[in-house]
């Protein structure tokens, strides 16, 4: 089963592969110019924008801090773009198959149609090794010497910029068979988002990471996210394994804040392009229109089970112990209270540093409703008390137990409901899922299990099968025998009464 899953993301992994190629031109043009640092190699207006391809991997999800809308993460971005003109095809000599180029092997001037003519002679000296590297005027400094996307992170409010020591800022590489200009770029970003509240604990938030150019505008530049994101992003769904592999395509398994080892999980990875209309003042060289834009939306959702065992577990046990207070002495009116007040009080210090952990909003969130309804209970149970206490000698006793008794499971019953409302998002996440699963499976095993002893006790006991069977014929036959005795009383009565009329005829 693993090995026809891993099939089929290695087959959409090489279909989206087959289409990121389709964005660039068929086939390598050893004729064409070199785009060159001011694009005057790429004409726009015939050729359309420069494509850029992007392609992303999150590395780890360092930190998510609500309370400032910020998160950091380390990601690594691929980037990749066709210049034809500043690359060649590597050639390598038969003798001691050293490593060299059209450049190093022929004097200046000449050109590739000189290398072809020479490897096609009576030596062949020379031949292709079906890679391509740099020329020789762009080996030594590519990034200064060549045409880069100039990308920046819109959105980063510290460590914008990507970590050299780790990067690859220029590559030649074969993309399904097509040579491509590649940089893979490490970010170490702190970004600012907006994040959402109102179903806290069970909230879930878009992580947005916004990459854009500052030199080139939408009409010399176009971002295009690889097609394997797109796709996962449009057909995710995290309750298929296929769609589980494919997210782990684009998220370190190991990472800390990766697949549900941390308060936030990573449950979807989508991307999309938009254009923003950016005006002079703010652009330094004046330059308005409008600028590509690629974000790439990372959805998390917030881990719940920490809060629901710390803080919603024990509010519960104490709202059942509230119950306590409907069963006491109606004459101790300060033993009841007593109860109630210490229940509302460690429902305070538990509600108290949940609502300091969130950001100064005014969001109710879900939470929030929930305690709200915890709070509205205490205080009706400590009313109740209040008049059962006035009314102890006015109303019969038994009366009064009776309507406390009522009140105690009215109470019960709204505490449970305001809880399972409460919980209710949880029957939405994957593990609900998994478990009713689960316990489907166990259920049908232990159906089997209890048929498959039935069967065998009746294969042991092959005997009891003939008692049962000579049980229903004496059964049958007792039927007949009485039904037949039923009849002959009744045909003796019928004989019984004819005699009478004829002695009475005589008579």
């Amino acid at each position: 089963m693993a090995d026809r899953r891993s099939f089929f993301v290695v087959k959409d992994l090489n279909s989206s592969m087959a289409y990121d190629v389709g964005n660039f031109p068929e086939a390598y043009d050893i004729t064409a110019p070199p785009v060159g640092t001011d694009m005057a190699g790429h004409d726009t207006f015939l050729l359309g924008p420069k494509v850029v391809l992007l392609d992303s991997f999150i590395v780890d999800l360092l930190n998510v801090d609500t309370s400032a809308q910020t998160f950091k993460l380390k990601l690594i971005l691929n980037l990749d773009w066709v210049d034809d003109g500043t690359i060649e095809p590597e050639t390598k000599a038969k003798r001691n198959l050293r490593k060299t180029s059209r450049a190093e092997s022929f004097m200046d001037g000449e050109s590739s149609l000189d290398l072809n003519r020479a490897s096609s002679g009576s030596h062949m000296d020379y031949y292709k090794t079906g890679k391509y590297i740099p020329r020789r005027q762009y080996i030594e400094d590519p990034l200064s010497t060549t045409w880069n996307p100039e990308v920046v992170l819109v959105n980063a409010i510290a460590d914008g910029d990507p970590i050299e020591a780790a990067s690859k800022m220029h590559s030649v590489q074969m993309l399904q068979g097509r040579p491509v200009i590649s940089r893979k770029v490490l970010y170490q970003p702190e970004c600012r988002c907006e994040f959402t509240y109102a179903n806290f604990p069970f909230d879930e938030t878009d992580l947005v990471i916004k990459f854009s150019s500052n030199k080139w505008s939408a009409e010399q530049l176009s971002f295009v996210w690889s097609d394997r994101l797109v796709n996962f992003g449009k057909n995710a769904s995290l309750r298929k394994t296929r769609s589980k592999s494919m997210l782990k395509q684009g998220v370190d398994v190991n990472a800390i804040g990766g697949l549900g080892q941390s308060e936030f999980e990573i449950i979807q990875v989508r991307v999309e392009t938009v254009e923003k209309d950016v005006n002079s003042m703010q652009r330094y060289d004046n330059t308005e229109g409008a600028f590509s834009e690629a974000h790439l939306i990372i959805r998390v959702r917030r881990d719940p089970y920490s809060y629901l065992l710390r803080v919603g577990f024990v509010s519960e046990l104490l709202m059942v112990l509230e119950v306590m207070s409907f069963l006491t002495d109606r004459g101790e009116l300060s033993d009841r209270f007593s109860i109630s007040g210490t229940i509302f009080l460690a429902m305070v210090s538990l509600y108290g540093p949940m609502a300091d952990a969130l950001p100064k909003v005014s969001v109710v969130t879900r939470v929030d409703k929930w305690h709200l309804g915890n709070f509205a209970l205490l205080f009706a149970s400590n009313i109740e008390n209040l008049i059962f206490f006035m009314l102890r000698d006015v109303i019969n006793e038994r009366l009064l137990l009776y309507f406390e008794l009522l009140l105690a499971s009215i109470y019960l019953y709204l505490v449970v409901k305001n809880l399972l409302w409460f919980i209710q998002p949880l029957s939405k996440r994957d593990e609900w899922s998994v478990a009713i699963d689960l316990f489907e499976e166990n259920l049908e095993s232990l159906k089997e299990k209890m048929t498959g002893s039935e069967t065998r006790a009746a294969k042991l006991r092959p005997w009891a099968t003939s008692d049962s069977k000579r049980q229903e014929s004496i059964a049958r036959l007792r039927a007949v025998l009485k039904t037949a005795s039923t009849l002959k009383k009744m045909a003796g009565k019928e004989k019984s009464g004819r005699n009478g009329v004829s002695s009475m005829k005589s008579e």
